[in-house]
């Protein structure tokens, strides 16, 4: 025997099938998708001149990948700004066994022959721009919590340790959202 809907019963099923659609499925891809390098962007400068041309090279290493890390890279504009985007993965079995994050960032801007490292981070957990969560929470940087990295690079600077044991290392000043 076949199965028939009224229209009523058809109406509520598709109603019910949008409201998953709109507003259920989006929430649970958002929980499945890992952050391991929020998206970043910034200005490189040569004693508070604009670099252009420079190029920026990103590397992320996460240790729940077995493969190489991934590396991307940009340069720099006319005014010496850059930004490159996010880089996500995909939770898959890792959400199931606790564990510690551990993904190493790095940020190196290449120019005239010479490597400048920028910025280092090991981030350990996967919120989007949540690299500076541990320092901002202690106290040992401005509250960044949850907002972007915005970057000064200044090429004079000496790479240094900023904020403490839970900071991140290079040349670059984060600034301050706007």
């Amino acid at each position: 025997m076949l199965w028939r809907l009224t229209p009523i019963e058809s109406v509520a099923i598709l109603l019910v099938i949008t409201v998953a659609g709109v507003f259920i499925i989006p929430k649970i891809l958002r929980m499945l998708k890992l952050c391991l390098f929020s998206p970043v962007k910034g200005i490189v400068v040569h004693k508070g001149q604009p670099v252009v041309g420079a190029v920026i090279e990103r590397t992320c290493e996460w240790n729940w990948e077995k493969y190489a890390p991934r590396t991307d890279q940009t340069v720099t504009d006319n005014n010496g700004e850059f930004s490159l985007p996010g880089i996500y993965s995909w939770m898959g079995q890792v959400q199931l066994v606790p564990h510690e994050p551990v993904i190493h960032q790095h940020l190196v801007i290449k120019h005239e022959g010479m490597d400048y490292n920028a910025w280092y981070l090991v981030k350990h957990e996967y919120g989007e721009f949540a690299e500076l969560s541990m320092a901002s929470l202690r106290g040992e940087l401005p509250d960044l919590l949850g907002k972007p990295i915005d970057l000064y690079c200044e090429l004079t600077v000496e790479s240094k340790n900023h904020g403490g044991v839970w900071g991140y290392g290079g040349l670059s000043e984060l600034r301050q959202p706007q």
